[in-house]
């Protein structure tokens, strides 16, 4: 937690003024904690983060956020003022805080339940919300063939536009984002310790050039305490639920790496592996993936791009113009299978007309596709 000013110290708050709303969602992430399973039903709840501070001893909050999150809502001291600090020590290191109203807030994540409320960003974040972005993840150990098979694959992929998602760790993480920058193509890192921090330390040349071409995120605060063991275990979820698939290169049966895997598998991502000789115990879970159905073989990026529909390098999605309140409500309610308008109507509480005239304006926008019998889905 971060130090109180010395009036918050005392117990001296504005209570007559309103809090910002960056400093209530900061409340609330803290709050709820990182993963809480509760989060996406709290923003169905109220997506105000004003009103839930205001509501927050209500038997409706209590539902919604779960008992032991509605205990810390009400402790004292637990304040939205009380993150002033927090918020002044992020601009002053040029760390920016991506809320999940924020316009960068990556839509993919508003899909999934235990949704991060707070992200913290350094970098361009726009390349959160670019199609095309391809998690990549296996063995902090790896062999050779497990460099080899990284290096290609992801210089392969980003030369065919998609955005490299890792988690900026030792092994084959890194060698995923070194292909990337080594062919001047963005890739997002997402980091399982706090924003100011690197780990290993070794990458921090590395991170220069991702912030360069892409960005890195977390969940945890500037100079915010954490446990490993449980912090990079979460941090996988949030890999699993940026892209739209995952690949794993090399891993063993019983690895971290599939925790990943079971995270994509839980949010509906497609999952494919790069297949390795028998014998390479660092192979043997990649093997048992495809062995058992869980995951599809990848022998190359073309066996990706297609089914990505990727073509060329990524384009900067920077200049797009951003996306109105609506829009990105109803963008967080399409799926990659067919739905119909009723069932986004139903999902996003508009009326089947006004979603029409948002459809149509995200579909000529590109951001979905339109199919036989009223139905939408995202490319």
């Amino acid at each position: 937690m971060i130090p109180l000013d010395e009036g918050e110290q005392l117990g001296f708050f504005p209570q007559e003024e309103k809090p910002a709303p960056l400093l209530c969602w900061l409340w609330l992430a803290h709050t709820m904690g990182p993963a809480n399973p509760h989060a996406e039903r709290v923003i169905d709840w109220c997506d105000d983060p004003v009103q839930i501070w205001e509501e927050r001893d209500t038997l409706a909050f209590r539902k919604a956020a779960g008992p032991s999150a509605a205990r810390r809502a009400v402790i004292s001291g637990n304040t939205p003022w009380s993150f002033r600090p927090l918020a002044a020590r992020c601009e002053k290191l040029g760390i920016q805080i991506l809320t999940y109203d924020h316009p960068d807030y990556p839509l993919a994540l508003t899909r999934i339940p235990d949704l991060p409320l707070v992200l913290y960003c350094t970098g361009d974040p726009s390349w959160l919300n670019a199609p095309g972005l391809v998690g990549m993840v296996g063995s902090r150990r790896p062999d050779n063939y497990g460099r080899w098979g990284a290096s290609a694959l992801g210089r392969d992929l980003a030369r065919s536009g998609a955005v490299i998602v890792s988690g900026l760790a030792d092994g084959l993480d890194s060698e995923c984002h070194r292909a990337a920058v080594e062919t001047n193509a963005p890739t997002i890192g997402v980091q399982g310790v706090a924003i100011d921090r690197t780990y290993p330390a070794a990458n921090r040349h590395l991170r220069d050039k991702i912030e360069e071409y892409g960005c890195v995120i977390g969940e945890y605060a500037p100079g915010e305490e954490y446990a490993a063991k449980i912090s990079f275990l979460q941090r996988n979820r949030l890999i699993a639920g940026l892209v739209q698939a995952l690949v794993v290169v090399q891993a063993r049966e019983k690895s971290g790496t599939m925790s990943t895997v079971a995270h994509a598998e839980r949010y509906g991502r497609p999952v494919y592996a790069m297949p390795g000789d028998a014998n390479r115990d660092n192979s043997c879970g990649t093997n048992r993936l495809i062995q058992t159905g869980r995951a599809r073989m990848i022998l190359s990026a073309a066996d990706l791009a297609a089914e990505l529909g990727l073509s060329g390098p990524a384009a900067s999605p920077a200049g797009a113009a951003p996306l109105s309140e609506k829009e990105r409500r109803v963008l967080a309610c399409v799926r990659r299978e067919p739905r119909s308008v009723e069932e986004l109507a139903a999902d996003c509480g508009m009326e089947a007309g006004a979603l029409s005239a948002v459809l149509m304006g995200l579909e000529l926008s590109g951001r979905i596709q339109s199919l036989p019998g009223q139905r939408y889905s995202l490319f």
